[in-house]
């Protein structure tokens, strides 16, 4: 039974006038007596509302997107009626609940209005009780919707921490880019150094690809069987046959790869910056002969070190089709870019690798950290994971720093309290990402009082504002 349920009579009328204070119920009526009345009403029921002479008005403020919980609407206006308002709403706003008004007692005018899409219809002269009652019923629905939305956002944000992991700026942004094109068939370039996730990035377009009516092949199958991938940088060994340069080998690749993948949705061509003019040339008829939308048009998704950008510049590509092949690009930052993540990453590595091997993990030694964060990494991810297996297997800890003179009690940069301050900084981070800035769900989650969760994130340049827009959720 959901939280709702045992909810008290003076709960959800609270719940009811937060919800209006921040988006109010709007009422579109050409009548100024009935707004007025309604309005008297509703303000002592402690309702806000807002009232609009006539429809248009209405989708004016809609478009600007001022905030609406509920929209009340007569059925005959001049200009617009609330029947034609009632579509446009359904269409740009189908997660409104709507509630339709006419004086004329129309049987068929209200069948009409709910089966396009109205929660309820009100004769005049109304009740002003069974209004209340109606517009608090849909109240809750709404609240119910918005907490629905909110669960499926947070369960996408956890499951793209589970393949992009990490709390830096960098990672977040991309997680939340990536559910921003949730649903949407533009082609995406990805751009990132070799070894920095881009496969993986991949992977999480192909997991979150499908809109919502499609939602249900997430889940059941794995990210992998979502992906077809064909690895552009095995046709350079036949660069020299005519085969390769007319398209012929990468048509052959992408078929194969494809046939490999029938459950794929994404398609990902990786390392495209080693084709060739002609390779691109065919590419570019390949693509736009492909049929718009469908179940067997994937989106297409290029995986490159360098920009679409460079690759104008480098001539490889037109300036028209360059751009037109890749209308979105994602960049999978560097490891010197996220140099916070390297402890949960190599964490995360080195439990993969223990379980693999069946070897019990190794605890990391003194400054064994604080190396690892100061280190370049030119392979990235695959540097470290590579590392983290060598680690674990062999038992290749790392050694302790030899002494530096300090005198006794000085504070090591390399020693436990900068790995400690490391790893506190970084759980601060995750709860305030998870709670979106809200602090006294950072304070219950870790157990800290007020004053101590100021002075860490005063410590650590932590600012709540820079959380309340951001992921929703955390690293697995």
């Amino acid at each position: 039974m959901s939280d709702a349920a045992f909810e008290t009579g003076d709960e959800r009328l609270t719940q009811d006038h937060e919800l209006t204070r921040e988006a109010p119920i709007w009422l579109v009526d050409d009548d100024p007596a009935v707004r007025e009345s309604l309005s008297q009403w509703l303000e002592l029921a402690d309702l806000n509302l807002r009232c609009f002479p006539r429809a248009e008005a209405l989708l004016e403020a809609l478009a600007a997107g001022e905030p609406v919980s509920v929209v009340i609407s007569d059925i005959r206006m001049p200009g617009m009626d609330g029947l034609t308002l009632l579509s446009r709403l359904t269409l740009e706003a189908p997660e409104l609940p709507v509630l339709m008004m006419t004086g004329h007692g129309d049987v068929a005018t209200a069948v009409s209005a709910m089966q396009g899409g109205a929660r309820d219809f009100i004769e005049k002269p109304f009740d002003p009780e069974a209004l209340e009652l109606k517009l608090r019923q849909a109240l809750a629905g709404r609240r119910l919707n918005d907490e629905n939305q909110r669960l499926r956002r947070r369960l996408s944000v956890r499951g793209l921490a589970g393949l992009l992991r990490g709390e830096s700026a960098k990672i977040r942004q991309l997680r939340e880019q990536i559910l921003e094109l949730k649903g949407h068939p533009a082609r995406v370039w990805i751009t990132g150094e070799s070894g920095s996730g881009r496969t993986t990035t991949a992977l999480a377009l192909a997991e979150h690809a499908p809109a919502e009516g499609e939602a249900q092949r997430v889940g059941t199958s794995p990210a992998s069987a979502l992906l077809a991938k064909v690895e552009c940088r095995a046709l350079v060994g036949m660069a020299s046959s005519t085969k390769a340069s007319s398209g012929a080998a990468l048509s052959e690749a992408i078929d194969e790869a494809l046939q490999a993948a029938p459950e794929m949705n994404t398609l990902l061509l990786h390392d495209v910056d080693v084709l060739s003019r002609e390779q691109w040339q065919w590419l570019d008829a390949w693509l736009n002969a492909q049929p718009e939308g469908g179940r067997r048009a994937p989106r297409v998704v290029f995986s490159a070190e360098c920009s679409v950008q460079a690759l104008v510049a480098s001539g490889t590509l037109g300036l028209t089709r360059g751009h037109a092949l890749a209308e979105i690009e994602l960049v999978t930052p560097s490891l010197r870019e996220r140099r916070e993540d390297i402890p949960l990453l190599m964490a995360h590595f080195s439990r993969q690798a223990a379980e693999v091997h069946q070897v019990p993990e190794l605890p990391f030694v003194r400054g064994e950290l604080t190396t690892l964060m100061a280190a370049d990494w030119p392979g990235n991810l695959a540097q470290l994971r590579q590392l983290a297996s060598q680690r674990t297997v062999l038992g290749e800890q790392g050694q302790e720093p030899p002494a530096t003179g300090q005198e006794a009690g000085e504070e090591d940069p390399d020693g436990l309290a900068a790995q400690v301050a490391l790893f506190e900084a970084t759980l601060i981070r995750a709860a305030l990402t998870r709670a979106r800035g809200n602090i006294a769900q950072v304070l219950e989650e870790l157990a800290l009082p007020r004053r101590t969760l100021n002075l860490k994130m005063h410590k650590y340049g932590l600012r709540r504002d820079d959380f309340r827009h951001g992921a929703d959720g955390a690293s697995e």
